[in-house]
């Protein structure tokens, strides 16, 4: 078993619980708990534990993307298989590892989504967690305003041909695109969601550039742009940190070498959370991939799955009415998910 030193120090650790053979029967009710923790659990004004809908049908892949070098072996992708009142996490890869450059992702990209609609009979939502657009003074700016209306992949069908062309490169185009852009301007988007890192944000930049670019050559739905269409895959824009901050509170998941800073407990802590909210089922494998990911690529890809996930559930629908239409909407589970509806 691959990962069951992970699984059993999982176990020792944080005391993670997932119900299987391994697992099962052991409880984590402490039996010696005060009636003041009771108490305190009862407090006045608390609400119960959030609650999130999940589609009764289809399957909802989360991309943990990447705009690097050899993106290929970066993204981590999340399946998600919905049936009845039950969503079950059913596998966690990174899918572009065989030929890794951006360019062979790029070419793969159509190809791998194609693939995974006909195993999911046309029924398959993904959750991108990069811009699938820039901001409107941006657009603007670029002269690109009527065609980002259009949707993300006319958009990035532009986007390659000023900045990358035939045989460019994506580091220089990438960097390119930015020096156009200047300043740093955020989507009204990014302020509902409250996204630290605009599009063009050195952080960002890459991921958003070779995202749209990787796009523009995929049929697909794009809510807000597009309503989805059946046979269709539907593409989405998602946040894996805003799930974990609407969901948990949490704004921080990764290990930081630098200050030292260990999450070991916060990942399983998240898990939990998309257990107990949206009665997603994951195996204890699973589990140890997530948690011991001191990057935690395999927890944003869960996030964005559970994110499309909940959209999807709602049809897409909530987009603010002054949201620009050719800036997109960050789709995501609803706000406050702990107040009753």
């Amino acid at each position: 078993m691959p990962y069951e030193h992970g699984a059993h120090g999982l176990l020792h650790h944080v005391g993670w619980f997932v119900d299987t053979p391994l697992t099962r029967g052991v409880s984590t009710v402490d039996p010696m708990a005060s009636e003041h923790e009771s108490a305190a659990s009862a407090a006045y004004g608390r609400a119960g534990p959030p609650r999130v809908a999940l589609p009764q049908r289809g399957v909802v892949i989360g991309l943990r993307w990447s705009g690097a070098e050899g993106a290929g072996n970066q993204i981590v992708a999340a399946k998600v298989e919905c049936s009845g009142e039950r969503a079950h996490l059913s596998r966690l890869w990174r899918p572009f590892t065989e030929a890794p450059g951006r360019r062979h992702v790029r070419e793969r990209l159509g190809a791998w989504l194609t693939e995974e609609a006909r195993w999911a009979e046309g029924r398959l939502v993904v959750g991108v967690d990069f811009p699938l657009s820039l901001a409107e003074t941006h657009l603007r700016q670029l002269g690109l305003l009527r065609q980002a209306i259009r949707g993300p992949s006319v958009l990035g069908k532009h986007l390659d041909e000023r900045f990358l062309g035939e045989g460019g490169d994506f580091t220089e185009g990438a960097q390119r695109f930015r020096s156009e852009l200047g300043k740093d301007r955020p989507r009204v988007t990014d302020c509902y969601r409250a996204e630290p890192h605009p599009p063009t944000h050195a952080r960002t930049y890459r991921a958003t550039f070779f995202g749209l670019c990787a796009l523009s050559r995929l049929e697909a739905a794009f809510p807000p742009w597009d309503p989805p269409q059946a046979g269709k895959p539907t593409v989405v824009e998602v946040r894996p940190a805003h799930v974990a901050r609407a969901l948990c509170g949490v704004t921080a998941f990764r290990d930081d070498a630098k200050d030292g800073v260990n999450r070991s407990s916060t990942r399983p802590a998240i898990l939990r959370t998309l257990r107990s909210a949206g009665k997603l089922e994951f195996e204890m494998e699973q589990a140890a991939q997530i948690v011991e990911d001191v990057h935690a690529e395999h927890l944003d890809a869960a996030l964005a799955a559970f994110g499309a996930a909940a959209a999807a559930a709602e049809d897409f629908q909530g987009v603010p009415p002054n949201v620009p239409r050719s800036e997109g909407w960050i789709h995501s589970v609803r706000e406050e998910p702990w107040r009753e509806r």
